[in-house]
């Protein structure tokens, strides 16, 4: 998908965020190559970076290397610190929150054990994160708001908030406006696998690609069809829901009501019942050191059949959605995941395979364990890192809170609001 300029009067705010994105996609980029890129004008270029360096959203720095006349052309990118995010991550019995910079950066990371069945409980510790965490980018930038990634489904249907591996005891999401109304600060929340594919998208090994689908492996199993740098929401924002396809014929019993679903062998909740455990997560560095000496009969009878279960899993994703690639992140550990890819070899056959322009059919997260909240924290700023064509259809002017949200077309949303 290229990244091209609108000419409409009205389409300003959008234009500075196709620029921006180009910025932020080439890591440092020159204003002429801006043009050719976004095909606008030199002079409405020079504009848009000009107005964007006033607000600090971007910087200029001279190119290196050595030129026989004149000084090295003027290069532009992303102010790591024009501003910040906090994100937040979400999974039944664990809270994670970090500070994020607008390069993806994560400065300020803690994490704390939760009974998360407890929506006031959680509300209250969600608070106290935010409060110790906003006060760190007081003297450099602003803060952009809150995102929250979480276990889906969201919307209400027969299997959301159902089982270990969602948050159980939860009915609705109102906590996340009353989190608004706490901290007096825009909160942005997400099915965590989406999240996650955004995050990728804008910081991680997807930020070249504009399709791809995202698998989210962590204590439960989730996934995300990435179409033009949109995340695919379907009828009622529960697309791919992979964890809950029932393949294994008469397999596992599943908590929604089905057997034998993916994510009853391909999950961290399904490691932990192999080996007994009530959770594996604080003891990675156990099952890691497991893995390399082979210790372990549970582990490896584990291992075996989730592998099996990823290569069934990547042949239905490529022949059902025909993605570029699959992107696997996720909180579980990277060497585990890698260990399950590379035993998952050779791939099913599908329509990924043999194609004129090959592409590596499985990528893995540079960010494995910090992708949710990475994802989370991107929630709040990505419609200003990664514009799209609705922007056109809002209007220009608008109330905003800061130059950033008048020059860039921002609303300030009066509840809570889930991308």
């Amino acid at each position: 998908m290229a990244s091209r300029g609108a000419t409409q009067q009205s389409s300003a705010p959008y234009n500075r965020r196709i620029v921006l994105d180009v910025i932020r996609r080439a890591g440092r980029i020159s204003r002429r190559e801006i043009v050719e890129r976004v095909h606008l004008s030199p002079q409405t270029v020079a504009n848009i970076t000009n107005d964007l360096q006033a607000i600090g959203l971007i910087v200029a720095r001279r190119s290196g290397g050595t030129r026989s006349r004149g000084q090295p052309p003027i290069a532009f990118e992303l102010n790591p610190d024009a501003g910040h995010s906090i994100g937040i991550s979400l999974e039944p019995g664990r809270l994670a929150a970090a500070l994020v910079n607008l390069v993806g950066d994560v400065l300020e990371r803690r994490e704390v054990p939760i009974d998360t069945h407890d929506p006031r409980r959680t509300l209250e510790a969600m608070v106290a994160h935010i409060e110790a965490l906003r006060v760190l980018p007081a003297r450099s930038g602003r803060l952009f708001g809150v995102g929250i990634a979480l276990p889906g489904p969201l919307v209400r249907t027969d299997i959301s908030f159902v089982g270990p591996t969602a948050l159980e005891g939860w009915s609705d999401l109102s906590v996340f406006d009353a989190l608004r109304e706490a901290t007096r600060l825009q909160v942005f929340y997400s099915v965590d696998s989406v999240a996650g594919a955004l995050g990728e998208m804008l910081f991680g090994v997807a930020r070249t690609l504009d399709n791809f689908f995202y698998m989210h492996f962590g204590l439960g199993l989730g996934g995300a069809l990435v179409v033009n740098r949109s995340a695919y929401r379907g009828a009622d924002g529960n697309a791919t829901e992979i964890g809950h396809i029932p393949l294994v014929p008469g397999g596992r019993p599943c908590y929604c009501g089905n057997a034998g679903c993916l994510e009853r062998y391909l999950s961290l909740h399904s490691l932990a019942e192999a080996l007994g455990l009530d959770d594996v997560r604080g003891r990675e560095a156990e099952v890691v050191s497991a893995l390399a000496s082979g210790s372990s009969p549970a582990l490896e009878s584990w291992c075996e059949e989730a592998a099996a279960r990823l290569r069934d899993a990547i042949g239905v994703i490529e022949n059902m959605l025909d993605p570029l690639t699959v992107v696997i992140g996720g909180s579980a550990p990277k060497a585990l995941v890698t260990h399950l890819v590379a035993r998952s070899q050779p791939l099913h056959p599908s329509v990924r395979g043999g194609v004129e322009r090959p592409f590596e059919r499985i990528l893995l997260s540079e960010r494995q364990e910090e992708s949710s909240i990475l994802g989370a924290a991107v929630l709040p700023i990505f419609e200003l890192l990664a514009p799209r064509l609705e922007v056109l259809q809002q209007e220009e002017s608008r109330r905003g809170t800061s130059a950033v949200e008048d020059l860039m077309g921002q609303r300030d949303s009066a509840r809570a609001g889930r991308l």
